[in-house]
């Protein structure tokens, strides 16, 4: 299982703490074909109040029957985090908007993280015919800071 991580994943990010709104946005630039299990990887930052999550993508799977699926979730960043993972908070599995390209917008209760966290794409059914491509994760927030 490979974790790709995005462009700015270990670029600070900004947290006011005033909460006023933010938005958090990343891509990843896939070459090759990721796997089943493969996590495509955005950081959110500690504090983030998060009400909006959305994932614009190009068509990375150009086949006349294509396969891709994924889901959205979030995972902890320390390994030492008493955070538990879920791999399906965001968008439940078998997510398919990256067979033709286009934006899913995620539907979720609001969430609050109190550490830095990752935002997973986590790869159920890699492409029948991959095309490389951008995905682009859109993370809005409040950005009242960690207690």
């Amino acid at each position: 299982m490979a974790s790709i991580k995005a462009v700015g994943f270990n670029a600070p990010k900004f947290m006011p703490v005033d909460g006023c709104a933010a938005a958090y946005i990343d891509k990843v630039s896939l070459t090759a074909n990721p796997t089943a299990g493969d996590t495509l990887d955005f950081l959110i930052p500690a504090g983030a109040e998060v009400y909006g999550v959305s994932i614009q993508g190009d068509d990375l799977d150009t086949n006349g029957t294509p396969t891709f699926a994924f889901s959205v979730g979030y995972r902890p960043f320390k390994s030492d985090s008493s955070l538990s993972p879920n791999a399906t908070y965001f968008a439940a599995t078998g997510q398919t908007t990256l067979r033709t390209g286009g934006r899913l917008l995620c539907a979720f209760k609001p969430i609050k993280f109190e550490e830095d966290v990752i935002l997973s794409l986590t790869v159920g059914t890699a492409a029948a015919t991959f095309a490389a491509g951008e995905v682009i994760a859109i993370v809005e927030a409040n950005t009242p800071g960690p207690k």
